[in-house]
């Protein structure tokens, strides 16, 4: 393998356990290990940005509660199931019967297909249903309304006494807002945010993946010729504080290298790269977009803005921030 290659390897096959995503895995593992010991179910909803890096906690929590064999018998302790865009009744059921494996004829009724999806997950054992994108169901032009679609989340957590961890843009909270009982069985929404650069603490944990990466780089010959605390504004502007668009703009840097003996990393390279990575942050100061040469600064307020648009731009609510004055 060629140093290049090396460090592509090592940037993709890297995991951040930053505060914030361990502070939830910490929360949804305890979750999941009280439905597999038998205690009371749960449902609980983690809304938050594309890219904020929910798709790594689900990944995460099928890793860490994989499907055994209990003497010749499948158990799939936590099943993940990926909703699909205009999802209706009846391919709700067909989608958790698609994630453990088992294929449906398109002649069964939506009630034969919620009766059998039942008796399957109690073959299997299921204690735990994570559904990615659940979103999807309340999507403009969504053929399933949101009260529908609620009452039949409430219905499966009640018919299996079952724990369901739902993953989505915060559009999901409609799924609650149009549903008193579902609200009541539920926990508080655990909002998963992008790093805040206006605090202090977010930010010293935003900076810790941007030098995790660089050193990466380092490691592999490839040390990145930028300041650390210029390539840490600068990404935060491409970022917003997003750590999945931070390991998007890192892998294609590494994979920009691939051609290139070991050498330095160049704030040009980081120029070039973003003509393969998707802005997130705010239209009005792009990132890489001066010289590079002098050491100024970002401006406190640019960095806001950067976060700012991405909570707009996915209809999230803005944290208020605490006053200097404001008790903890």
């Amino acid at each position: 393998m060629t140093p290049a290659q090396q460090l592509r390897r090592d940037i993709e096959t890297c995991e951040l356990p930053h505060p914030m995503f361990m502070e939830h895995l910490t929360s949804l593992k305890q979750r999941v290990d009280d439905a597999i010991a038998g205690f009371a179910p749960k449902i609980v909803r983690v809304p938050g940005p594309s890219g904020v890096g929910k798709s790594s906690l689900i990944a995460r929590l099928s890793r860490d509660y994989p499907e055994r064999r209990n003497d010749g018998r499948r158990n799939v302790p936590v099943l993940v199931v990926e909703v699909p865009q205009s999802a209706t009744a009846k391919l709700l059921p067909k989608s958790v019967l698609r994630a453990l494996g088992i294929q449906v004829p398109g002649s069964m009724t939506a009630g034969a297909m919620f009766d059998l999806m039942v008796a399957q997950l109690r073959l299997a054992g299921t204690r735990v249903v994570i559904f990615d994108e659940i979103s999807h169901l309340v999507d403009e032009g969504s053929r399933v309304p949101p009260r529908a679609a609620s009452d039949w989340l409430k219905t499966l957590a009640d018919t299996l006494d079952m724990t369901l961890i739902l993953f989505g843009i915060p559009r999901l909270e409609r799924l609650f807002s149009a549903n008193e009982q579902l609200r009541r069985r539920a926990c508080p929404a655990r909002n998963f945010l992008p790093y805040d650069a206006s605090d202090t603490q977010q930010m010293t944990a935003y900076l810790s993946c941007v030098a995790t990466y660089a050193h990466l780089f380092s490691a592999a010959g490839y040390p990145i010729d930028v300041s650390h605390r210029v390539l840490t504004q600068q990404s935060y502007l491409l970022t917003g504080g997003l750590i999945g668009v931070l390991a998007d703009f890192m892998r294609e840097l590494a994979r920009s290298m691939a051609n290139e003996a070991p050498r330095a990393v160049t704030y040009a390279d980081c120029q070039r790269t973003l003509e393969d990575v998707s802005h997130a942050g705010s239209p009005h100061k792009l990132a890489f977009q001066d010289s590079g040469i002098a050491e100024v600064g970002v401006e406190p307020a640019a960095l806001r803005q950067a976060y700012v648009h991405v909570l707009t731009s996915n209809a999230a609510s803005i944290p208020v921030r605490k006053k200097s004055g404001d008790k903890p």
